[in-house]
């Protein structure tokens, strides 16, 4: 396990979050990749896209796997003068801690979530673990618990 996933795992476990933290020997940086591994549909897999706004405001995008996020939505809600770009690897390394293929709004201090209500439907969700061979597996009461979020439409 890479310190990154391990990163928030520990999170996890010392938080005592109600999830399940799901390690595999192969990929699952895309969608198709964590549906084969873990054998969920699609609709349980999310997207944290992570974002630079204006002062190197940090941003996640958290959106159903099968939409994309956008970067006007974003914009609009929180307000931002301009479009936040999307981050590149080493800033997510940098600012959160996480690899890309990794990226969670799990143990992701300084970043300001934005959650699409598509996600919040669902009683539970997979999302990134860290790095691209990790995933945690949580039900979206406990993700309302322990992530600091505001919850808007921000898919395409």
């Amino acid at each position: 396990m890479t310190p990154y996933a391990e990163r928030i795992r520990a999170w996890l476990e010392e938080n005592d979050v109600q999830a399940e933290f799901l390690s595999f020997g192969t990929s699952v940086h895309t969608v198709a990749e964590a549906v084969e591994a873990t054998g969920q549909p699609e609709d349980r897999i999310t997207k944290s896209i992570v974002m630079i706004g204006p002062s190197e405001r940090v941003i996640i995008a958290m959106v159903p796997a099968d939409t994309r996020a956008s970067t006007e939505r974003v914009r609009k809600a929180l307000g931002l003068a301009e479009r936040p770009r999307t981050a590149a690897a080493e800033e997510m390394e940098r600012h959160l801690g996480q690899l890309m293929g990794g990226n969670s709004p799990l143990n992701a201090s300084g970043a300001e979530i934005l959650i699409d209500p598509k996600v919040l439907e669902q009683d539970w969700i997979i999302t990134g673990g860290g790095d691209d061979r990790s995933l945690v597996k949580i039900p979206t009461e406990e993700l309302r618990r322990v992530v600091d979020y505001t919850e808007v439409r921000v898919r395409k």
